[in-house]
């Protein structure tokens, strides 16, 4: 990952891509992993809103330094 001009939005990001592995490595063929899975997928939903919201009005209402239109929140 690539850093940017916002240290908020980088960890925000090394979240999202923690939780996105997490939740590939869990088996969905095992009953208990299926709440887990489910678990992860509520948790990365919020990081990607909170990600969201962050990029657009993070930094005392103005958009966040490392927005880039031409990149959408990977999920």
């Amino acid at each position: 990952m690539k850093p940017t001009k916002c240290h908020i939005h980088d960890g925000l990001v090394q979240e999202l891509s923690i939780l996105n592995s997490k939740l590939n490595s869990l088996s969905p063929h095992w009953v208990r992993s299926e709440q887990a899975r489910e678990e992860v997928q509520e948790q990365r939903e919020t990081l990607q809103a909170e990600l969201k919201e962050h990029r657009r009005k993070g930094h005392d209402g103005k958009r966040c330094p490392s927005f880039d239109p031409r990149v959408a929140v990977s999920g």
